[in-house]
C-alpha cells in the first residue's frame, strides 16, 4: 500500500496546526476490525466504514481508501504518521490469523463520568483549574490519569480503582499495576 498526501488544509480546531487528506492506495475496509483491535483507544464505526483515534496528539481517522488528519504540526509529520498507518495495516494483514478482529463500537468518555470518580478537590496539582477541566482533557487524551495524584492517595482508592475500570473498558491506557488480573 501507497499512501498520498491529497490536500493540505488549515486546521479547524487550531490555527497553528494543519490538516491532512491522503489516499491509501487500496481499500482497508477489512483490516479496520482488526486496526480496531490492535488500537485501544480507537472508535469504529462499521456503518461507514470507518476508525477514528489518536497519536501523538494528532486526530486521525481511516475510511476505506482515505486517511484524515487533524491537528497536525506540519508535512513531516503527516509522513510519519501515514507511514505509521502503513506499518499497522500491513502488520495486522499479515497477522490477522492470530488476531481476533473487533466489531464493536467502543463508546467516547463523557466528561461527567469521569469528573464524578475524581477526588473534586480542584486542588490544581494536575495542571488544571479545575477536576471538571481536568475531565475533559483526560477524555480528550490530552492528560493521563496518572497527572492526579489525589487519586492515588489511600483516601480515593474507590474512585481510583472505578475510574482506571472505565478508562481501560474504553481502551485508554491504564497501568497495569492498578489493574488486578486485566491487562492495560
Amino acid at each position: 500500500m501507497r499512501m498520498e498526501i491529497k490536500q493540505v488544509l488549515p486546521c479547524l480546531a487550531d490555527a497553528s496546526k494543519i490538516r491532512v487528506k491522503a489516499s491509501l492506495g487500496e481499500d482497508i475496509s477489512e483490516i479496520l476490525p482488526y486496526l480496531n483491535s490492535v488500537i485501544r483507544s480507537a472508535i469504529y464505526n462499521p456503518n461507514i466504514p470507518s476508525l477514528t483515534f489518536k497519536k501523538n496528539g494528532v486526530m486521525i481517522t481511516l475510511s476505506p481508501r482515505e486517511a484524515d488528519l487533524a491537528k497536525v504540526s506540519d508535512e513531516e509529520q503527516a509522513r510519519e504518521i501515514l507511514s505509521w498507518i502503513e506499518g499497522m495495516v500491513e502488520w495486522c494483514y499479515k497477522n490477522r490469523a492470530e488476531i481476533e478482529p473487533c466489531f464493536e463500537r467502543r463508546q467516547r468518555l463523557n466528561p461527567l463520568d469521569v469528573y464524578k470518580l475524581l477526588p473534586g478537590t480542584n486542588c490544581g496539582k494536575c495542571g488544571e483549574a479545575t477536576c471538571l477541566a481536568f475531565s475533559v482533557k483526560l477524555c480528550l487524551e490530552e492528560r493521563n490519569v496518572m497527572q492526579c495524584p489525589e487519586l492515588f492517595t489511600g483516601r480515593y482508592a474507590g474512585k481510583r480503582d472505578a475510574l482506571l475500570k472505565l478508562l481501560s473498558s474504553a481502551g485508554y491506557m491504564v497501568p497495569s499495576a492498578f489493574l488486578e488480573g486485566d491487562e492495560a
